[in-house]
């Protein structure tokens, strides 16, 4: 039953519902209002919340014993108000929320007001328009900084800026009279940037998503693809993969001490040491460089609380929960990593390729710039690439060849003509079709699709020109696989 699109209208959110992650097309700029998407797969992270209400715990509980009372905390980016709520559990004296977004203020405020009949300490949430807290606020001090400004990078929402400011014009600092140190309760203590290398076995991606992503990648050469639903929409911790070549922690920021510093390792080239995993050869792996980061959100040794958003630290969560797949599609939804195109590595008169990862100063700049083999990265290409997720569905295809199989009589087609309408399975169907004998034609509406359906059927002409047998040889099942594929690439 077909009705007309506006015929059961939804009612009208209040606030605008923000689709998509923090822009960084620019240096990061809060929002002003609405509820971003990345928030609810965040709050289904649940080692993300567990691991914040271990930490929170943990520093509220010390300072208790170190300072003989309940701190007055300060939460910067109260968001939806979880972190406020674990220091009013946790037996904070009272908790401070900020926020340049009103719409995440009013249900803050909301949701911390139904704490109300536990007891415990006060709280308040302030709207910041700007970032800049309003003339009465002036003044006020704090024992103790909370936040999760945290993203697909440690810098994603310029944490150093915005803590740094609030820090200096609201935090108590307690100096340590044995060294001399100027020390702060804060959670997060110390984040670590990193950027790793990894091949891809094409196997198991698969060809079409193997030649959807190798063209995505090449399209945006120059620019950070996301892999998070703002991005790529790809769980790419659920590929097999290898890491070649050392992984470097590029960017560090210290949040123990005042004032909070940052540090950078690398700024002079180095050559990436690309291989071919053992047993394998270099042509059968796709290559993507990722940056993945650690953070130490409380405490030291095996007794630090750590969060991690690398492609290991998602395995993990099998081993953490019950449900730990659902636990890493939530972490990949909501910040995934960004991903640069590598050079295949294979011999070349130019000698090996060359990282060169420039110096990072977090309270200027929300976004590193990183050289890969004379290719410079450092914007962000923020549009949604729905044909990896396309891409990705092997299932679908399938269905639609055993119906196409049925459709044909046993025949497979061999001979008859097929018109597929906005190719969802991005060429899958239209190759597989091409191979059975039917002459294809592939109309799209949507550019992305079109091209990534073009880049499957060049990729498989590739393939199988690539095996296919000498001229006196079955010359004519080559040509009719090979015009088959022709012509769908073709339209």
């Amino acid at each position: 039953v077909l009705e007309p699109i506006n015929s059961h209208r939804p009612r009208a959110l209040s606030a605008p519902f923000w689709l998509g992650g923090p822009t960084m097309a620019s240096d990061y700029t809060p929002a002003a209002e609405g509820i971003p998407q990345y928030f609810l797969p965040m709050l289904d992270d649940r080692d993300r919340n567990l691991k914040y209400h271990a930490a929170i715990t943990a520093a509220i509980r010390q300072f208790k014993a170190e300072q003989r009372r309940p701190p007055r905390v300060l939460d910067v980016g109260v968001g939806t108000g979880m972190l406020s709520a674990i220091c009013l559990e946790a037996g904070c004296a009272s908790v401070t929320g900020l926020d340049t977004n009103e719409t995440m203020c009013h249900l803050a405020d909301l949701h911390l007001g139904k704490l109300r009949s536990r007891g415990g300490g006060s709280f308040q949430v302030v709207h910041c328009p700007g970032g800049k807290a309003p003339a009465w606020f002036a003044g006020r001090r704090f024992d103790m900084l909370v936040s999760e400004i945290l993203g697909t990078l440690t810098t994603s929402e310029s944490m150093l800026k915005y803590l740094t400011k609030y820090a200096r014009a609201h935090l108590d600092v307690f100096v340590d009279e044995a060294t001399g140190e100027r020390r702060v309760y804060a959670v997060p203590q110390r984040t670590a940037q990193h950027y790793a290398s990894y091949a891809f076995p094409r196997a198991d991606l698969g060809p079409t998503l193997s030649a959807v992503l190798e063209a995505t990648l090449e399209a945006a050469a120059g620019r950070f693809l996301p892999t998070n639903d703002g991005g790529l929409g790809l769980g790419l911790h659920l590929y097999p993969r290898e890491r070649v070549g050392p992984r470097r922690t590029f960017y560090e920021e210290d949040y123990t001490r005042w004032p909070f510093s940052h540090s950078h390792a690398h700024s002079k080239p180095e050559p990436l040491q690309l291989h071919a995993p053992p047993g394998g050869r270099t042509s059968d792996f796709l290559y993507l460089g990722l940056l993945e980061w650690d953070v130490t959100l409380w405490g030291r040794g095996d007794g630090a609380v750590g969060l991690s958003n690398s492609l290991d630290g998602y395995e993990a969560f099998g081993a953490s929960f019950p449900d730990g797949g659902r636990n890493g599609f939530a972490r990949a939804a909501a910040w995934g990593f960004f991903a640069m195109r590598l050079p295949q590595p294979v011999p070349r008169a130019t000698g090996a390729p060359k990282l060169q990862i420039a110096r990072l100063n977090g309270q200027t700049s929300a976004k590193p710039k990183i050289t890969v083999d004379g290719v410079e990265y450092h914007e962000v290409l923020d549009d949604p690439q729905p044909q990896l997720a396309m891409a990705a569905d092997t299932a679908l295809p399938a269905a639609y060849l055993r119906a196409l199989a049925a459709a044909a009589d046993g025949e497979r087609g061999r001979g008859r003509r097929l018109l597929i309408v906005n190719d969802i399975s991005c060429g899958a169907i239209a190759v597989q079709a091409a191979a059975w004998g039917w002459q294809v034609t592939v109309v799209s509406e949507e550019r992305t699709v079109a091209d990534a359906v073009a880049a499957v059927v060049d990729a498989d002409a590739q393939s199988r020109a690539a095996s296919a047998p000498a001229p006196d040889q079955g010359r004519e099942g080559g040509e009719g696989g090979g015009e088959g594929g022709g012509e769908g690439g073709g339209e």
